[in-house]
């Protein structure tokens, strides 16, 4: 069960964020897994008694800002019931699905170097089974702590496997519930934009896996991050190319590069860049 568990947490490392417990004993079973046409759909979710650490470093590579920030996200997940799965998430992999976001939870580089704050973002995330392969994904967030933002995560996620080809998606909706304008005063007295929106935004990641050995795998993410405040400028198209890979049956490893605005309603296009190295371990 050890190396299923580690294998499908593998799967999820820069994909989406937790394990995929549900592979078959084709791939989990055996120390030279092989794909076959019978594998299972997998989801989201842990079995019973199961615990999976996550743990994200982010690196910005974007254009006059290489190494500004770079932050340190980690996530666990505990399997509740074989149906049910919680997390402690600081990674906007965690939280999203999306590859490559930086400045998560723990920044590392200080305030003059892309961390406004040490301690950003944590939240409260829950996966239940539906049916193979989707799961009912649904959290409470922090965006910000200071200033302090609250919002309300509904989504559904799945994954299917089709002999060396996986397919899984990720769509969410994040709600506003507090602070949802966030505003400050100045030397003046008059309320002044203190920080980012906390209003609703669509998330629709899709990543496509590839095995190109038994226990290597490349991903490629393209994906829609949708805004519903300013969606004209704000909207955007992510891509991410992933390699992965089983170290060992409790651990594995991951590297990812991302343009984080390859199209958008913005003018950045490839000049938002980054890469994060991850890594995975089941106890």
């Amino acid at each position: 069960m050890t190396r299923l568990t580690t294998i499908a947490g593998l799967v999820a490392l820069l994909g989406a964020s937790a394990a995929r417990a549900d592979v078959t004993a084709s791939v989990g079973g055996d120390a030279n897994p092989q794909p076959t046409q019978t594998q299972a759909p997998n989801s989201l979710i842990l079995p019973k008694g199961k615990l999976l650490l996550d743990a994200f470093l982010e690196m910005n590579l974007s254009s006059g800002e290489a190494f500004k920030p770079v932050s340190l996200a980690p996530d666990l997940w505990y399997g509740v019931t074989d149906d049910l799965t919680l997390g402690l998430v600081h990674s906007t992999t965690g939280a999203t699905g999306f590859i490559g976001p930086t400045g998560d939870s723990l920044c590392l580089t200080g305030g003059s170097n892309g961390c406004p704050q040490f301690y950003r973002d944590v939240g409260v995330d829950a996966r239940y089974r539906l049916m193979r392969p989707l799961a009912l994904d649904v959290g409470l967030y922090v965006p910000y702590t200071d200033p302090f933002e609250l919002a309300i995560k509904l989504g559904v996620s799945g994954r299917w496997t089709w002999n060396r080809v996986s397919v899984e998606a990720q769509p969410s909706l994040f709600i506003g519930l507090a602070n949802r304008q966030p505003t400050t005063k100045n030397a003046m007295g008059a309320e002044v934009a203190d920080g980012p929106t906390n209003t609703e935004q669509l998330n629709i990641p899709i990543t496509v896996a590839y095995l190109v050995a038994p226990r290597v795998d490349v991903a490629l993410q393209p994906g829609l991050e949708l805004p519903f405040t300013d969606t004209g400028d704000t909207w955007k198209i992510p891509l991410a190319i992933a390699v992965r890979f089983a170290a060992t049956p409790r651990f594995g490893i991951g590297l990812a590069f991302a343009f984080l605005d390859l199209i958008g309603g913005g003018d950045d296009g490839a000049d938002q860049r980054s890469l994060t190295l991850g890594g995975t371990y089941a106890f």
